[in-house]
This record gives structure tokens, sequence and C-alpha cells, in this order.
């Protein structure tokens, strides 16, 4: 049995503990200055531990603090850090070299991954400068895991892949309110934003291109054609690649 530790057990490190609590093979362990984050650490069944307990019993330890607390964190924290130690690091814009200046271990793994490794449907970047298969494997189980090669592709999956979530999910929210024209009570909207995703990911999953897929509905003009046509003269493609370029930028400025 793998033993995995967390210091620091806020959304994103819920979303992973969610993941691999599905298998037998993860013993989890969980440090966090929050009693609420430790209640549920408990109500799931999981130790909630003290700081040197998660150091000293985790095989991996993940490192889920925010990018401004990490140095705090690994100051407190390298005295009882083996060189040997396997360190899995969550936190945006937290260059690998920082960490390797602040913790004696070169078994150090850089990860962005995002909230749908609680599903186990989560896609996950890894860079290291050291064997990745483990931590690919575990990334893996959650989901889809790749390795890049070049660091500043872990600012860029940081803002498609871990942010990206938020932006579908303003589009979605959006896509609810005037669902309510329709259809008042909640329950039904959610069903019917499911059923509506959920055939959208039946009409890409087998490869087929975007383009042709748009001209399938959009009809020479029609409803769709108006409103696409409106959508490309305000950039709204443009609009969200700038989204993610001022989150790679935000990136860059944290490390």
């Amino acid at each position: 049995m793998k033993k995995i530790g967390f210091i620091g057990c806020g959304h994103l490190a819920k979303s992973l503990i969610s993941g691999l609590e599905k298998s037998s093979e993860y013993k989890i362990t969980g440090y966090d200055i929050l009693e609420a984050n430790l209640n549920w650490l408990n109500e799931r069944g999981h130790a909630a531990a003290e700081l040197e307990e998660c150091l000293d019993n985790s095989d991996i330890l993940f490192l889920s603090v925010k990018p401004q607390d990490m140095s705090e964190l690994c100051a407190s924290i390298a005295d009882r850090i083996k060189d040997d130690s396997n360190i899995v690091s969550v936190a945006a814009g937290v260059k690998l070299q920082t960490l390797f200046d602040l913790l004696p271990t070169k078994k150090i793994f850089r990860v962005m991954t995002n909230v749908g490794t609680k599903d186990n449907l989560g896609v996950t970047a890894v860079y290291s400068q050291t064997d990745n298969s483990e931590i690919l494997n575990l990334f893996n189980f959650l989901g889809k895991a790749f390795e890049v090669k070049d660091e500043n592709q872990i600012d860029i999956h940081t803002v498609l892949v871990g942010s990206g979530p938020a932006f579908f999910f303003e589009l979605i929210n959006e896509f609810e309110e005037r669902l309510t024209e329709l259809v008042e009570d909640q329950g039904n909207k959610r069903e019917i934003t499911i059923l509506f995703l959920t055939s959208l990911i039946s009409a890409i999953k087998n490869g087929e291109n975007l383009d042709d897929l748009i001209d399938s509905v959009a009809s020479k003009g029609g409803t769709t054609e108006a409103g696409l046509n409106l959508l490309r003269e305000k950039g709204f493609a443009k609009i969200f690649s700038d989204g993610v370029n001022k989150g790679i930028q935000r990136a860059k400025e944290l490390s």
C-alpha cells in the first residue's frame, strides 16, 4: 500500500483525495491548519495528522498550499525531508528550481491538474528532472496524465486545464440563467444542462472536426448563423484566448 500525504487540504487537495480514495492501494494522511478540513478528512475515513506525522509517514508528499505560502512551508519542513522523499507540488507558478533551493531532495515533481480528479476525470501535466513513472501512474488513475519537457508548458496547462473549468462554468452559468426563461425549477434546469453537455461530448468523442460540427448546426441565414456572426464580430474566441494569456501572465508573476 502506498502512503500518500497532503500538506494543505483545500479544494484541489480534496479533489485529489476523492479520486485516490477509490483505490485500496492508497493510504491517505492529511494536515491542514483549518479544523473544517481536518474534519472533512476524518469524515472520509482518512487520517487527520499533525504536520510531523504527515511528513514522516508519506511515501509521496503533496504540497498543496497557496503559492505565496510555499516558501514558508518549505522552510518549516526542510529539516524533516529525506533526500529520497517524493515531493509533488501543485502550486501554480512555483518553479522547480525554487523547490530544489528550498528542499533537500531532487525527487520533486511539479504537477498541474484540475478538479476533474475528483471523479477520476482529471487532466494532469507532470514536470520534473527525474523518473516520472510513479507519479504518472498515480495521475493516470485520476484521469489522463502526460509528461511535459519544458517547464513553461506547465504555466499554459495551469490556465487551459487547471483554470479552464472555471471559464466553462462561467459560460454554463449564463446558459442556465437564460434557461430560466424556459424552466424555473433549478433541478430541471440542471438536468437540461447535463443532457445538453453530454450531447456535446457525444458529438466530439470520435474525433469529429469541430468546424464540420458547427456547419452541421448552422444553417445559412438561420438562427445559429445569426448568433455565431455576433459572437465572431465581438471576438468571442479571442476574448477566451486573451483570458488564457492573462492567466499565464499571472502564473509567471507568481514565479
